[in-house]
């Protein structure tokens, strides 16, 4: 068999070695630009892993695809991915007419499930095998062995000794009777019924694993810190740098510059230097080792072995005569199209210039924590290398959740031998708890565990930096996934009044790209208040990796009527008032959702002084977390539509379109781009049934003053045109709508403050007191004294209700969001189903949002809505169905968000026996928030002389006539 392959790339022919990747042989041929990033510039591969999503290219008309996960085939055709990709011209994975949707995704079974085949993942996968447990091991790559234990895909048997020791293991584990099952992402973990279900991909099949016990060993991730130039092709992690070298026999381009902090640069350069690379220096944070003796005493006693290891790549270095600038820190990476010259800072202020056309950055690493944290074990905040959650763990990867072990560096880092010490320690245990004895070498492992913890602990005292980079300027991108800048989060930080990193999230997308904020997470943090808990970071989204519609997507059951979940308290503790004076105010607004925000907004341009109580962050839940339609017409699948005679949510369809021309007259009131656009709302029709259904639905519409129509086959095409064929009609209403939620609720909460609305977060009420003709509101640990109360607390309106002695029918039901890939203009419209649950549309930077009423659960260890993978999986289904090029894009996140469930209209008035108080709660909040909160404040202040809002009174729920 040849050892070289070809494929072509941008119409060139590319020669590759067989075994390399698509990247590995793309870089040693000199091509460094995979893609083009949103804000047009271009990009080249950089972690190595397949988390940055860097490296993504057009193979074989499959856009999207990771390089570095990709293993070179004689004859691919292979371009790069473009800034927005067209799906519509895109090779399908599944199409509509495949009958995969109609086969559950499959389930496998096993007693212990281990993700990762590093040495951790290894050692223990061995010892449970051989130990008779059924071991199904899971690792995201082709090669196993880990980032420590990288295997020669070239030349497998011309390895050095890390390479051999790291072969023998491999040939152990397979030889041990475990599964083992390479190139397999895990892309999602659930608890169901107090079990596991992880969900995997392979080789393009979604299916789920129900493990007894799961054992992460996903090892650590590197966390290179933002600086001018570090997205410019040519930078590259340490760790990818040496992947390229070790695994796939790839040079990068020199002069090379190894900078950042910690002994694998040193490790890299000195293999670079024996491959005969050009190493321009190695730039390292700490002073030189040998000025602190007795700790590097300490060291060679601690381990003699690695020691000598690390004496021996100082000794290749000097030998070669490469610089090594000790107590120094690349801060700056310059270059017209790439990589051209490398600024580097000593610890006394110099600077000087290097010449170079590749720069390696390794700061450290974290744990890859993301499947922990879905399985909800307890994390403590950690701050070195940077600040980062962190799993609490014992040396045998014991949690505190009874069936989730963690063990080597997605515990913590800590080395190879820590991490198979960890290994073998964790199987003892799990044999242990299955009844099997496996003690031998256990006094050995211990010993070995103990010995290593002492020697990291004292290598990176050795190495504690002595320089730090400098702050990024403002045109630092922080995020490399959406191209923010240092500025705009700065801005927007100062401007907002933005205290935790979901609100910077949504008021920037810093972190809602394809990495899901791994490697810009750091960094935002810098910039907010010191995090204390696990919710101070971004939170872990299903999917874990970008995963392709067409795998995930499986027909399931229509249902009618939202799920509701019984949700936690909004109130805080109950306890007696303190004597100390109230602040008083004209009003309290319950509840920082954009319903409230309203209010409040209005209510202060009123002259009225308003304070506004949030349970927790300011448009953080629904308001937030929506899927930002602008609804002007009837959902089709609400069996509501086809009663006689207008329905409450026919009723509300005025208040509806009135709000959605309140969006529009505000966004240029507000100062920014709110991203509302009135596209026009599409329903399709697949059957007579469906049929008869929207033409009743649109004669309801029209007699309202709704401008809908009946549409017909070719007419759905023209509007649509990559609608699937075989649609009998459908129903359009001109006036439907989009908007962003993220950026219209982060307006109105910064309007709303620069207009005077106090904002209280993380204030839960308490209790609420009638005095006289005013109330006491305790609230934290104030108490405020207010003419009147607005309950926009939404889910919770109910309980803030019950504190003035009335019931109110609001009950949570939490709904699920899917978000895409961004891709060329695919669909004009907002897409709806006759007779299935849908909402799907484009957004402005070309993500599909699909939605649709799917209910969504709750996290059976944090309480907070979470999608459900049956109606993922659903969802999708219905979506590909309308639009077939679906099947050709890859599902970004998923997320959910707590709705409520009423009678299909809002509840808006004064109760009709406490006066002063006022409810403005809906389930379709993003569309009716402007109106809402315009009338309560009009109702508040007695100017509100409009008949037709009577119906959405709260006295319709006791028997009162409205």
């Amino acid at each position: 068999m040849s050892e070289q392959q070809s494929f072509t790339f941008e119409g060139d022919t590319v020669s590759a070695k067989r075994g390399q990747t698509l990247t590995a042989a793309l870089l040693a041929a000199g091509k460094l630009v995979h893609r083009t990033a949103p804000d047009g510039s271009e990009r080249g591969p950089f972690c190595g892993i397949g988390a940055c999503q860097e490296c993504l290219l057009d193979v074989d008309g499959q856009m999207s695809v990771r390089g570095c996960m990709t293993p070179v085939r004689d004859g691919m055709t292979v371009r790069r991915n473009a800034r927005v990709p067209d799906a519509a011209t895109a090779r399908v994975l599944a199409d509509e007419h495949s009958d995969a949707g109609e086969v559950p995704l499959a389930e496998h079974s096993c007693d212990v499930l281990v993700i990762g085949a590093g040495p951790a993942g290894l050692a223990a996968t061995m010892e449970l095998a051989r130990g008779g447990l059924d071991v199904l091991l899971l690792d995201e790559r082709h090669l196993l062995g880990g980032q420590y234990f990288k295997q020669n895909a070239i030349h497998p048997r011309a390895q050095d000794a890390q390479g051999q020791r790291g072969s023998a293991l491999i040939e152990a584990v397979r030889q041990s009777g475990a599964r083992v099952w390479p190139d397999t992402l895990v892309w999602s973990a659930y608890r169901e019924d107090g079990k596991l279900i992880i969900g995997g991909l392979r080789g393009g099949e979604a299916f789920y694993v129900r493990p007894k016990q799961i054992v992460i060993a996903t090892g650590g991730q590197e966390t290179p810190r933002p600086r001018p130039g570090w997205t410019l092709p040519g930078v590259l992690t340490t760790g990818a740098a040496q992947t390229l070298l070790r695994a796939y026999e790839t040079l990068p381009s020199g002069p090379i510059v190894i900078a950042g902090n910690g002994p694998l640069n040193l490790q890299l350069a000195a293999e670079l230097v024996k491959k005969g690379a050009n190493v321009a220096a190695v730039v390292e944070g700490a002073p030189e080792p040998m000025q602190r003796p007795i700790l590097a005493g300490r060291l060679s006693v601690a381990s003699p072995r690695l020691a000598i290891a690390g004496m021996q790549h100082l000794l290749t270095l000097r030998r070669a005569g490469v610089p090594l600038l000790w107590g120094s820190v690349v801060t700056r990476i310059e270059g017209d199209e790439r990589v051209e010259r490398a600024c580097v800072r000593h610890e006394n202020g110099q600077e000087n210039w290097l010449n170079v056309e590749t720069v390696c950055l390794g700061d450290g690493f974290v744990p890859a924590g993301e499947l922990p944290r879905l399985l909800g074990c307890r994390q403590q905040v950690r701050d070195w290398p940077v600040v980062h959650p962190e799993t609490g763990r014992t040396p045998d990867g014991r949690t505190d959740q009874p069936d989730v072990s963690i063990i080597g560096e997605a515990g913590r880092f800590g080395g190879a031998f820590l991490a198979q010490a960890q290994g073998k320690l964790c199987a003892v245990r799990l044999l242990a708890g299955a009844g099997r004895d496996n003690s031998p070498g256990l006094k050995h492992s211990r010993r070995l565990y103990s010995r290593h913890e002492q020697f990291q602990s004292l290598l990176w005292k050795l190495y504690k930096p002595a320089v730090m980079l400098p702050a990024p300027d403002d045109q630092t991108i922080l995020c490399r996934c959406e191209c923010v800048t240092a500025a705009t989060v700065r801005a927007r930080i100062s401007e907002d009044n933005i205290q935790d990193i979901a609100s910077l999230k949504r008021a920037t997308r810093a972190g809602m790209g394809r990495c899901q904020g791994r490697f810009c997470q750091s960094s935002l943090t810098t910039m907010l208040p010191a995090p204390t808990n696990e919710h101070d970071f971004t939170a872990p989204q299903i999917p874990l990796r970008p995963v392709p519609v067409a795998a995930l997507a499986r027909q399931k059951p229509e249902w009618r009527g939202h799920r509701r979940v019984a949700i936690s308290s909004a109130l805080g503790i109950h306890s007696k008032m303190p004597d100390t004076p109230c602040d008083a105010v004209d009003v309290v607004v319950v509840g920082a959702g954009i319903v409230g925000l309203f209010a409040a907004l209005f209510l202060v341009e009123a002259g009225k002084s308003v304070v506004v109580l949030e349970r927790g962050r300011a448009g953080a839940l629904a308001s937030g977390g929506n899927a930002g339609s602008l609804h002007a017409q009837l959902m089709a699948f609400d069996s509501s539509a086809d009663n006689d005679g207008p329905s409450m949510p026919a009723r509300t369809l005025a208040l509806q379109r009135e709000s959605i021309r309140m969006w529009e007259e505000l966004r240029t009131q507000l100062g920014r781009d709110l991203e509302i656009k009135v596209c026009g709302g599409l329903v399709v029709a697949e059957t007579d049934a469906d049929m008869a259904r929207l033409r009743s639905k649109v004669a309801i519409e029209q007699s309202l003053g709704v401008d809908a129509r009946i549409v017909d086959a070719d007419e759905l095409q023209r509007i649509e045109p990559n609608l699937r064929n075989g649609f009998l009609g459908g129903a359009y209403c001109s006036e439907e709508g989009k908007i962003n939620p993220m950026v219209a609720t982060q307006a109105v909460l910064a309007r709303a403050r620069q207009a005077g609305v106090r904002i209280e977060e993380l204030t839960p009420l308490s209790t609420i007191e009638r005095m006289g003709e005013r109330f006491k509101v305790q609230a934290g640990k104030r108490t405020w004294s207010a003419g009147a109360i607005v309950n926009a607390a939404g889910a919770y309106a109910g309980e803030v209700a019950g504190l003035v002695g009335r019931q109110l029918p609001v009950f949570g039901a939490p709904l699920q969001m899917i978000v895409t890939e961004p891709v060329a203009p695919l669909v004009n419209s907002l897409l709806a189903h006759a007779s299935r649950h849908l909402t799907l549309k484009q957004a402005a930077n070309g993500s599909l949002l699909i939605g649709g009423g799917w209910s969504a659960g709750l996290d059976p260890v944090h309480g907070h809505p979470r999608p459900l993978r049956e109606n993922l999986e659903g969802n999708l289904w219905v979506a590909q169905r309308l639009i077939p090029a679906l099947g050709a894009v890859n599902v970004v996140r998923s997320w959910a968000a707590m709705n409520i469930d009423v009678d299909g209209a809002p509840i808006l008035g004064e109760s009709p026996d406490v006066p002063g108080f006022f409810t403005a709660v809906t389930a379709n909040g993003v569309t009716l928030a402007p109106a809402m909160g315009r009338h309560i404040a009009d109702m508040l202040m007695g100017r509100c002389e409009r008949p037709d809002l009577k119906i959405f009174s709260p006295n319709r729920f006791y028997g009162e006539p409205s």
